[in-house]
């Protein structure tokens, strides 16, 4: 049953995720000891975010970016207990240029939800792909896809 309802969760993040409500993503966080991280290098959506800030700051730029993103669920995967639940979820993604050119991808993400909260996201997809998408945009003058990716300080150890 529990599996179930994390399911059906994270089924509807991604729908409120295709209408742009990228708050309902966010508030799923935990606010401290988060992994956000994202494919790829060099793209203003690649690297790694531990603090929650960068995170909202990720998915902020992520509505500018692709405003009409929208992901179509393949497969989803659950397992776990409450204090440590990781799912799996299959995707196709399309969202279009500002010219209107169609573009479509495939990826995974993997989240770790802990009591309710996610503590860590990773997805992966096809950056080279990814990379095509804001070659485009760079060209149609959108100044955010030339910049470099968000990522939290690193510290050392």
């Amino acid at each position: 049953m529990y599996h179930a309802i994390v399911k059906r969760k994270l089924i509807k993040s991604f729908e409120a995720l295709n209408a742009g409500r990228v708050e309902v993503i966010t508030r799923q966080f935990r606010k401290t000891g988060v992994s956000h991280w994202f494919s790829g290098e060099g793209h203003p959506l690649a690297g790694l975010r531990t603090r929650i800030e960068d995170i909202y700051l990720w998915y902020e730029r992520l509505r500018v970016l692709m405003p009409d993103l929208a992901f179509q669920i393949e497969k989803v995967a659950v397992s776990g207990f409450p204090w440590r639940t990781v799912a799996m979820l299959e995707w196709t993604d399309s969202l279009s240029d500002r010219a209107g050119t169609r573009y479509r991808n495939r990826g995974v993400h993997v989240i770790t939800i802990s009591w309710g909260k996610v503590i860590a996201l990773e997805v992966f997809c096809d950056t080279d792909y990814l990379n095509g998408y804001f070659e485009a945009l760079k060209a149609q003058g959108v100044p955010e896809a030339s910049l470099p990716p968000i990522e939290s300080l690193k510290t050392m150890p």
